[in-house]
């Protein structure tokens, strides 16, 4: 029965987490890659060749430029090409700073550019290279090699780099058998498989490593420069954008990494021949922390310089091109008009003759050269747009469409009247306006939306949380037994394999687009209905319980939880979320101790107030709790990251100063801080664990529990204190050491959890006249209790004496509290220094919220049902807690600010260069508080028994407002207990077992509300993306929101399944204790 609740958690996580996957699908759809290729006839200057270049089939092409055969030409080759591409090459590091006396690190680094720019203005170009976003490496790839304009969704796949099969201008120089060598970044490679003659590719997202890469191209790069086989040569260098990543634009360290690139290309210029043309460019530029991935401006722009040893290149007032600046799609064309291969035929980037070499043509004039260019390009286009158009209807505007077409007409007549430069250039620069309005217009309406995915991808997500609402929320944890019987489960699984083969098999028949749209719509149909069948069924004891609760029950935690989910329908509110969540968690604990100050402060008005009884009760130290808690929360303040569009923010890492910030000059007091905090952390564990008994005998998890948490803080400290040190002789295997047996303990772990999870030693009995106490009881009442029985007669009693177990009243939280210590350490060492302190904060806010609750829900608790349920407030503020521990964690809902770095902890050597592990790293980095928390949530539950089992005192003081006043002293505290909760709250969390059905569907009931908070979190972030498709700020703030909330989906349900599997698991493990002890009786 307990792993049915397991199968129906996991069947309503798929139904949450395909509807959020259906609305992406709809709302981030990529753009339509078309497979078609262009091509061209190749003229030549070679008599020998079948395209020859003669006076006669120059006459022949301008008679008629608009046909087939004239505006599908390719001008001979111009000059080989060598391309350095020196990934995050921002612009401000190319620019010679003359009038400054005080350099920063990164300034005046590339004096080559500059010497080479004053030598020979008219064979060097500088200029200002603007990517689209995003600022991703791979997105900014696959915009330099195809000219088109980058997709939302796939910056997803930075970690798996898949082989473009659009058409682009790597496969036409393939294609016209022009030798391509390739040296650095192996995405490259993945991206372009067995296209290059020779390649020397490495892997590129070993961030911690600025020198490898490099040095392995400059030991390739002189005997491939030497070399004559080759018409390209591609060399992309890593150093300055892992520089970036590691130390910041302003480190000295970008100073020496942008000395070595000025050296090699000055070794490059020396060694090149007159007949190529050297393009030195960035992918992308990085923000003043030494990120990329977003759209400000020190991400997209990047630099390009060009230079040609014996031809000069075009000039502006040739062929009207922007001598400015060179948007990055533009490359593609110009590089192709270079090479004199076909423009690939997703292109939409324009010829910038600013940077092509000026080889006069034989037979041909300059503007006549120009014009053939530029008219391809301008065909090109054309072909492209017109036909995505057609075959894409209701994506453009109609009246756009026609405006444009005509206005291609128009121009398609005026080429035939062009017979001097002057009209050239009035025709050109005509051209230019209306193919930029079409780049325009596909930069609106690029993104097509899907309004029937994502209807459905909306109501296929509300439905499950909308019946578990109806079904699960409203049913007492003692009928799950009977609403959800194994049986029925099974065939619900079974009937929804059947919908989703179905689905799979028959999707066209329905006229969907993809096997996954057939499977998931057909499955959710047959779910949504399954569930109004168990909602219909059960809908007399639905209505009673739903009849029994207040109608304004909770309005003031239903007003926070509101207040949250209306975070997703403002960017404002978005931009500020970090701080309207502090103030939310502040208000969902201040209203816990306000409901348990209304229970339990009794001040008597009409007598002298006395501060010292006062000072001493349990309300004085409630207050003192919140106000820690408080404290705690608004020191994570300085933990919180600045966003681009908080213009008066400074965060730890940077200062308010404009343009690039200087570090701040000493981090060395937070990572001392940080492993101290850790130290305290992990002793503070240890002695709560050793006070309740846990710690007691030699099995596997109390001696993993007793050792464990103290080499993984000595390895969590040691890593934090020299992977971030100034030293330079420490071999990078040694801190990777570290970490790996981190990930080892966590490992090992949960094999432990898996096999033996219990932390109990069972001391044999030795006197049958024992007495068995826990460690605070006063054992006067426990004498009395024992004389009693043995005076009635209790023949069990003299029989034998209970067996001592060490342990037993924390059985269920000690083992959950000693996994959370392994889960918290592995988080810690793939969080920056300061994130960690940031997790611990939230951990001891998470405690205050524990102990609170516990008081809370025993002192209004009237059964075991009631006692073991939590109430509304306390799980609306552990999943605040949860959330707001993404930003206490130094992160943002930015694109730009994902930390990458946690990809490689661990991993120079031993994990090899797996995605996956990449990815489960970066994963655990940014969502460690849903993660945590949602693992940690069945303390809400266990919390209440283990406190008043360790501190018994709490149940008499609780029971003055609530119990007859008693005056004999020998009363025991567990008949207090029995009378004021219906059991005996001294057994602790044995209490838990002997009711172990409710427990068990308690457990479930809590799992299954916190899937519907976040069920109608995700929802909230969908229906603001809905709402705002088409507002400014919908791909800068709204879908990177949705994004990180949709990831938070797929990560939190499964975890709050994790947390509920090791319930399961400590609950079998403590029967089997039970059987085992009675039968040795």
């Amino acid at each position: 029965m307990n792993f049915t609740y397991v199968f129906v958690l996991i069947w309503l996580a798929y139904l949450i987490c395909s509807g959020v996957l259906l609305f992406s699908r709809g709302f981030l759809l990529a753009r339509v890659s078309k497979t078609e290729t262009s091509s061209c006839r190749r003229l030549s200057n070679n008599p020998n060749d079948e395209y020859f270049l003669t006076p006669e089939v120059v006459n022949e092409i301008f008679k008629d430029v608009n046909a087939s055969s004239s505006s599908n030409l390719c001008l001979p080759q111009k000059s080989k090409v060598i391309m350095l591409v020196i990934d995050a090459l921002k612009y401000e590091f190319g620019v010679y700073n003359e009038n400054t006396t005080e350099l920063l690190p990164y300034e005046n680094k590339l004096d080559t550019l500059h010497q080479l720019l004053q030598q020979s203005p008219g064979n060097a170009r500088l200029m200002r290279f603007k990517a689209d976003p995003p600022t991703t490496t791979l997105q900014r790839l696959k915009g330099l090699t195809t000219g088109s304009l980058p997709t939302f969704i796939d910056i997803g796949s930075n970690f798996a780099s898949p082989e473009i099969n659009e058409d682009n201008v790597i496969d036409q120089i393939v294609k016209t058998d022009l030798p391509l060598v390739f040296l650095g970044d192996s995405t490259w490679t993945d991206l372009y498989p067995r296209r290059f003659k020779r390649a020397y590719s490495y892997p590129s997202f070993d961030i911690f490593d600025l020198d490898s890469v490099d040095n392995q191209i400059m030991q390739h790069l002189p005997k491939e420069l030497a070399s004559n086989d080759w018409q390209v040569l591609i060399a992309h260098f890593l150093g300055v954008d892992h520089c970036g990543h590691k130390h910041g634009p302003m480190h000295e360290e970008m100073s020496r990494k942008l000395s070595e690139m000025n050296d090699i290309i000055k070794s490059v210029v020396a060694g090149m021949d007159n007949e190529t043309t050297l393009l030195i460019m960035g992918d992308h530029g990085m923000t003043a922390s030494g990120d990329h991935g977003g759209d400000t401006d020190d991400e997209t722009n990047a630099l390009l310089f060009a230079y040609s040893k014996q031809h000069k290149f075009f000039t502006s007032s040739d062929a009207g091109s922007d001598n400015e600046m060179l948007q990055q799609i533009d490359l593609v064309p110009t590089l192709s008009t270079i090479l004199g291969v076909p423009i690939p035929y997703s292109n939409l980037g324009l010829i910038n003759f600013n940077i092509v070499p000026a080889v006069a043509v034989p037979h041909l004039s300059k503007f006549q050269t120009l014009l053939l260019h530029a008219w391809q390009n301008a065909h090109q286009i054309y072909r492209y747009f017109f036909n995505y158009a057609l075959e894409n209807k209701r994506t453009f505007n109609v009246e756009q469409m026609d405006k444009l077409e005509t206005e291609f007409i128009l121009l398609t007549h005026r080429v035939q009247t062009i017979y001097n430069e002057a009209a050239f250039k009035s025709f050109v620069r005509d051209l230019n306006m209306n193919l930029r309005d079409i780049l325009n217009v596909c930069r609106e309406i690029w993104v097509k939306f899907e309004p029937t995915q994502m209807s459905q991808g909306l109501l296929f997500s509300f439905l499950p949380i909308f019946f578990a609402f109806l079904l699960i929320n409203n049913s007492s944890a003692s009928d799950y037994a009977k609403i959800f019987k194994p049986k029925e489960v099974f065939y619900v699984f079974l009937m929804n394999i059947a919908a989703g083969v179905f689905g799979y098999r028959y999707y066209k028949n329905f006229s969907f687009k993809t096997e996954e749209h057939g499977v998931i719509f057909f499955t959710s149909v047959l779910s949504s209905v399954l569930l109004a069948f168990y909602t219909l069924r059960h809908w007399n004891s639905i209505a009673n319980n739903w009849a029994s609760v207040k109608r304004f029950a909770h309005m003031p935690t239903r007003l926070l939880l509101f207040s949250m989910m209306a975070v997703f329908f403002s960017n404002s509110f978005v931009i500020q979320e970090a701080k309207i969540l502090s103030y939310l968690l502040v208000a969902a604990i201040l209203l816990l101790v306000y409901e348990l100050l209304l229970l339990s402060a009794r001040l008597d008005f009409k007598n002298k107030f006395k501060w010292s009884q006062f000072l001493r009760s349990a309300a004085f130290r409630l207050i003192l709790a919140s106000l820690l808690a408080i404290c705690c929360i608004r020191f994570a303040y300085t933990l919180f990251r600045c966003r681009e569009e908080q213009g008066n923010c400074a965060d730890f890492a940077s200062n308010s100063t404009p343009g690039f910030s200087v570090k701040r000059p000493s981090m060395g007091k937070t990572y001392i801080l940080a492993v101290v905090i850790l130290v305290l952390y992990t002793t503070l564990t240890r002695l709560y664990l050793r006070s309740c008994g846990n710690l007691t005998g030699n099995s596997a998890n109390v001696m993993l529990a007793r050792y464990g948490p103290t080499v993984a803080s000595i390895c969590a400290g040691g890593h934090i204190l020299l992977a971030n040190s100034a030293i330079k002789n420490i071999q990078r295997t040694h801190i990777d050491a570290m970490a790996l047996v981190i990930y080892g303990l966590l490992l090992l772990q949960i094999v432990v959890v898996s096999w033996t999870p219990l932390m109990t030693f069972v001391l044999p009995p030795k006197n049958p006249n024992s007495i068995t106490i826990n460690g605070r009881d006063s054992i006067v009442p426990e004498i009395f209790r024992k004389m009693k029985r043995m005076y009635e007669g209790d023949d069990a009693e003299q029989s034998y004496a209970i067996p001592v177990v060490y342990g037993l009243a924390t059985v269920y939280s000690s083992i959950i509290i000693s996994f959370g210590v392994f889960l918290a350490m592995l988080m810690i060492v793939v969080l920056e220094p300061h994130a960690s302190i940031g997790l611990i904060v939230c951990i001891v806010v998470g405690a205050i919220i524990l102990s609170i609750h516990s008081i809370l829900r025993y002192r209004t608790a009237t059964s075991f049902e009631s006692c073991v349920q939590p109430t509304f407030s306390a799980v609306v503020a552990w999943f605040l807690l949860a959330h707001f521990c993404f930003f206490a964690t130094s992160h943002q809902t930015t694109l730009s600010q994902i930390d990458w770095r946690a990809a490689f902890v661990g991993r120079s050597s031993a994990l090899g260069q797996s995605h996956l592990i990449s990815g489960t790293l970066v994963i655990l980095n940014t969502f460690c508080g849903p993660i945590f928390f949602y693992c940690m949530y069945s303390l809400l539950s266990t919390e209440t028994f283990s406190l008043f089992a360790l501190f018994p005192s709490l149940i008499k003081s609780s029971s003055n407002s609530r119990t007859s006043n008693k005056s004999d002293a020998a009363v025991a505290l567990s008949d207090i207990a029995t009378e004021a909760v219906g059991f005996d709250m001294t057994r602790g969390e044995l209490a838990l077992y002997e009711y172990e059905d409710v427990f068990l569907g308690a457990g479930f009931k809590l799992a299954t509300q916190l899937f519907m908070l976040q069920g109608i979190k995700i929802f909230c972030a969908m229906l603001a993306c809905t709402i705002h498709c088409r507002h400014l700020m919908v791909w800068k703030i709204f879908a990177p929101r949705f994004i990180y909330e949709a990831l938070a989906t797929f990560v939190g349900l499964p975890s709050l399944i994790v947390g509920y599997l090791l319930l399961l698991r400590i609950n079998r493990a403590v029967d089997g204790l039970i059987k085992r002890i009675n039968k040795d009786k």
